[in-house]
């Protein structure tokens, strides 16, 4: 039986920001009084994970205990390198938690009422004490011990995890139902303490027993796994999300929802993303790590938008290909996705993208009867009859004459059809074929409304799709085959503001 106990100094806070276990989890398990949350789920799901991750974000404000009783102390260093690591950079320091006597010693509390019921319980052995981290390599073996940590520990509130309450109670030759019982009676209500009950199966039978329940699984969304957890109840909290997905990257848990910020803000000049070997850069460095590096010379490309993905999405994705490419000083011809005037659309970038360089390497086509008098460099002066003569690449190319190859031809489909008709691929075959022929690349970006996403994908050398799940926005590949990742909108260093998480 493995043990982790922690104990964290209060400059370590975690805060509700830097949660990665969901907020109404964190809460509940916050609030005064003891309180007891089951998690359960099939093998593989994520439990033992979640636990730890539980400690390690509320281990702050509560002195936490782990029980393994399935997994040894090795696996469990080489399955979380990150306890490893904090062990290794000597976080922990041991010292005796139960001393010889201890569980009797004066003026202790002890509230064991259903503890003596139980069958087979012995001497408690000790057990150590360590901030950050837990001395691993000791066996607890009895309960007993759990009761003299959650004592010692008086009157600090303790957060104990029993993975897994199956094993605990195979080793006691008890059921799952009274040993929970036991433990509910008297570490929750009589210490007031924190207990996190794993389960090894997904069979609510034992739910009623907990004052939480928390589902986690492994299911397919398009031929992709993902993974979810439900909050079955929280006993006297809001949940105002029920459903999150999360990821196990990098041995921990990290969960996908609340913090999704609706608005895109790139707050500093843009710095650009160079090229990787002889593929171009879509400006955003976690969307090159996922399709191969960027993107090849002479490639289609279709974004397809799902239902209820904010437009801001799209929109962050557009002006990192404008303003990554214009950054370089290659040529920019943009049909923003959702129509808008081209001095709009320029406003919406400037802050990324000084004015003079927008102007010299960007056409955003216009009507030329909705154009003002003034004619702007940066507008592109079109018919709006049919889009075979409106985007001729001898058109493109003039007009872009000062700047660098190869060139971005972006265009929103939602756009496009408003102007040119539900089947202006047909319109755009020789600007496809002049695209391919000289080096360029065409991104073209739907969504669920248009007529032309079936054609484009056909046409397609990379398909992305951007869908939302619940509370998150994900995002995957066709073509190349790509598993879910998490978008979010994080300031980097250079390039977008746009995430992406794998959820592994």
């Amino acid at each position: 039986m493995a043990s982790i106990g922690a104990q964290t100094q209060s400059e370590g806070n975690v805060t509700e920001a830097d949660s990665r276990i969901p907020l109404e989890i964190r809460d509940f398990f916050t609030r005064e009084g003891g309180h007891s949350l089951i998690v359960r789920g099939n093998a593989g799901t994520g439990k033992t994970t979640f636990a730890l991750q539980t400690i390690e974000d509320i281990s702050a404000i509560e002195k936490s205990f782990y029980l393994s009783t399935r997994v040894s102390d090795a696996s469990l260093l080489t399955q979380f390198p990150w306890l490893k690591d904090k062990i290794e950079r000597g976080e922990a320091s041991s010292r005796p938690l139960v001393g010889e006597g201890a569980s009797g010693g004066e003026g202790r509390v002890r509230r064991r009422t259903e503890l003596g019921n139980l069958r087979g319980l012995g001497e408690a052995p000790d057990i150590q004490d360590v901030v950050m981290s837990v001395s691993i390599g000791r066996d607890l073996g009895e309960l007993e011990a759990v009761y003299d940590t959650i004592e010692k520990n008086l009157p600090a509130r303790s957060l104990i995890v029993f993975d897994s309450i199956d094993a605990l109670a195979e080793k006691y030759e008890e059921t799952c139902a009274r040993l929970i019982l036991t433990i509910q009676n008297d570490i929750v209500e009589g210490y007031g303490a924190n207990v996190l009950f794993v389960l090894e199966s997904a069979d609510p039978q034992l739910d009623y027993l907990g004052d939480g329940v928390l589902v986690l699984k492994s299911t397919d969304y398009q031929g992709r796994r993902i993974r979810e957890m439900e909050i079955s109840k929280l006993r006297g909290c809001e949940i105002g999300q029920p459903r999150y997905l999360f990821t196990l990257r990098g041995g921990k848990i990290t969960s996908f929802g609340h913090d999704f910020k609706e608005e895109f803000f790139v707050s500093k000049a843009w710095s650009p993303v160079g090229d990787s070997s002889d593929r171009v850069s879509w400006g955003i460095t976690d969307l090159d790590r996922l399709l191969l590096d960027g993107l090849e010379r002479g490639s289609i490309v279709l974004i397809e938008m799902g239902y209820g993905v904010p437009a801001t999405v799209s929109s962050a994705i557009e002006c990192s290909l404008v303003a990554n490419f214009a950054g370089l000083k290659r040529g920019v011809m943009w049909v923003p996705l959702r129509k808008a005037s081209a001095e709009g659309a320029r406003n919406h970038i400037v802050r990324m993208l000084p004015k003079e360089e927008f102007d010299r390497y960007v056409r955003i086509p216009e009507k030329a009867t909705q154009m003002g008098t003034a004619g702007d460099r940066f507008v592109l002066p079109v018919e709006g009859t049919t889009a075979l003569a409106d985007f001729s690449w001898q058109g493109l190319a003039f007009s872009l004459r000062e700047a660098g190859v190869p060139f971005l031809s972006l265009m929103g489909f939602d756009t496009m059809e408003a102007i040119y008709g539900n089947h202006v691929m047909d319109q755009l075959t020789d600007h496809l074929l002049s695209i391919r022929r000289n080096g360029g690349v065409f991104v073209g970006i739907t969504s669920p409304s248009t007529s032309s996403a079936h054609r484009l994908a056909d046409l397609a050398t990379t398909h992305v799709k951007i869908d939302r799940i619940g509370g998150t926005i994900v995002m995957y590949g066709e073509k190349p085959f790509t598993e879910c990742n998490a978008l979010r909108f994080e300031e980097r260093e250079n390039g977008g503001s746009v995430s992406l998480t794998p959820i592994l």
